[in-house]
Order: structure tokens, then C-alpha cells, then sequence
């Protein structure tokens, strides 16, 4: 599924520049998640320290006269000697590299008539102390007119979590509006508040000739059943797998289909596992992964 993920991935960012504008302001299409995935985008940034150099020169001067006199006239020598030394510091320009990363998580719908590419990002949030550490250690170096990197390396390694972002299960069916390039609303029918992603872009599908149906062995026996399941994790954020697929972080709620997945959440490499039984109705599981 990874893969398939990143073929159609890329097969969207090739159409961008021809069908990403055209698809805007479209009315509302029915919709199915069909492919979802995640990666770590990486952000740097570099901070340059410009370099200092002084010269300091200290000596000192000695004077020798004599006086010679012949009757009523007379004459005055003299010498001096200054001996001086200087020293010079440098100090050269540095700089400073910090380098944040963003987890964009991908989902891919389906109509009858196209394919669209949608995005959530998630960023890192750090405490509020952590915020308040970082806000002191900056003042004090703009003070002091001074940058020791100590802001950089707090900011690097503050406690926090990610923002939230939805999870889509495979299958579950949406209905799509597309505002404009950034803005794109999922509603599930079921009174639910819209969910808001970015719009990447669109590719079409090609038609299809109408061909006889065939009833398959499945649509003999009949559609199969899907029960509501609320996931949530102790610390909150934790990446939901079922069945070894990414389903996203908790909380979430997720539409799966009846059976006995495997249900894996895993947090600061720390995993949950377990075998769940899926009937209908609704079911809520909770994924403890703190500290004992």
C-alpha cells in the first residue's frame, strides 16, 4: 500500500500546474479515502554571528639628556627610547544551523470522475514552560546584543507534542468541497463538524466504458458491516496502525469494517497491541502508554 501511496502521490504532483486552479470552487462531490500516507519534512534554519577583531598596544618611553658647558655657553643632548607592543584578538564569524521538521500526513479520495490529493500538517508545539524559557533565553540575548546559541538548542530539544491531525480509514466515504488551493472541507453525513484539510491537487480518471456488472461471491453474500471505534492514547498523539497500515494519531475516530484486526498504537517507542473484536455499534479503546 506504501508504495501504491507514493505512486499516486506523485502522479497528483505532475498535474498540479494544469489541474490544481481548475479544481477550486467545485461543488460537492461524494468521495472515498483510498490511500493515506506520512512523511518528515525537514526546515533549517541558520543563524549567522558575525566575527569581532581588536588590537591592543601598550609601550613606554625613556630619556637621556646631558649638559655640557664651556665658559659661558653650553650644550644639551639628549636620546630617547620607546619600546611598544601590540597584540591583536580575533574572533571569527560562526553560524548556526537549527533544523525543525513537520509530519505531513497525506490522504488521497477518490470520486468517479477524479483523484484528490489532500494534506494535514502537523506541527511541534512545545510546552507552555518550555515557551516561557525559550521567550526569557531570547530577551536576555537581545540585551546583551549577544547570540550564544543557547535559545537554538533549548528550542531543539523542548518538551511538547505534535498538533492533531485527522485520521481516514480506508473506505470510509466522504463529501468533498474545494474552497480554493488550501482549503478543503470532508463531511461524513452524520452531523459531524466538516473537517478542513489543504488541497494539493487533482488528477482526472479516465472514463470508462459501461460494462455488464457481475456479481461477485462478496455481493452474493451481502455488503459487510462497519462498527464506529473511538482510539485514544495516553500521552495523546499516538501514531493508530490496524492491521500494519497508518491510520493516523490519536484521538481519532475510525469506521472499520467487522472482523478481528490487529490494533497497534505506538508513541517515543513505545507500542499497545492488541486483537480487537469489531461488531457493530460503538466501541472505544484506549491505548496506555505512559510511564508505570
Amino acid at each position: 500500500m506504501q508504495k501504491h501511496t507514493v505512486l499516486i502521490c506523485t502522479m497528483l504532483a505532475l498535474q498540479w500546474d494544469s489541474l490544481a486552479h481548475a479544481q477550486a470552487n467545485k461543488e460537492a462531490v461524494r468521495v472515498e479515502i483510498v490511500a493515506t500516507a506520512s512523511e518528515y519534512v525537514p526546515r533549517s534554519t541558520t543563524v549567522a554571528h558575525p566575527g569581532h577583531a581588536y588590537t591592543n598596544c601598550a609601550g613606554s618611553t625613556s630619556y637621556f639628556g646631558r649638559f655640557s658647558n664651556y665658559g659661558d655657553s653650553g650644550t644639551v643632548s639628549g636620546t630617547a627610547e620607546t619600546d611598544t607592543h601590540c597584540s591583536t584578538t580575533l574572533s571569527p564569524p560562526t553560524e548556526t544551523t537549527l533544523t525543525t521538521y513537520r509530519r505531513m500526513n497525506y490522504t488521497i479520495a477518490k470520486s468517479d470522475k477524479a483523484l484528490y490529493l489532500l494534506s494535514c500538517t502537523q506541527t511541534w508545539k512545545p510546552t507552555a514552560k518550555e515557551r516561557v524559557l525559550l521567550g526569557v533565553m531570547g530577551s536576555a540575548e537581545a540585551g546583551s546584543g549577544e547570540k550564544s546559541g543557547n535559545s537554538d538548542k533549548i528550542a531543539a530539544n523542548a518538551k511538547g507534542k505534535w498538533s492533531e491531525c485527522p485520521a481516514f480509514g480506508i473506505g470510509v466515504q466522504y463529501t468533498l468541497t474545494v474552497r480554493n488551493t488550501s482549503d478543503a472541507r470532508l463531511e461524513s453525513g452524520l452531523g459531524e463538524k466538516p473537517i478542513k484539510l489543504e488541497y494539493l491537487s487533482s488528477v482526472t480518471l479516465p472514463v470508462q466504458t459501461s460494462q455488464p456488472e457481475r456479481p461477485s461471491r462478496a455481493q452474493a453474500v451481502g455488503p459487510i458491516g462497519e462498527a464506529r471505534v473511538h482510539i485514544t492514547s495516553n500521552p495523546s498523539g499516538g501514531e493508530i496502525y490496524i492491521d500494519g497500515k497508518f491510520f493516523g494519531n490519536a484521538p481519532s475516530d475510525l469506521t472499520l469494517a467487522l472482523g478481528e484486526p490487529v490494533v497497534k498504537v505506538t508513541l517515543g517507542g513505545k507500542e499497545w497491541s492488541r486483537r480487537v473484536q469489531i461488531t457493530t455499534g460503538e466501541i472505544r479503546l484506549n491505548a496506555e502508554l505512559a510511564e508505570p
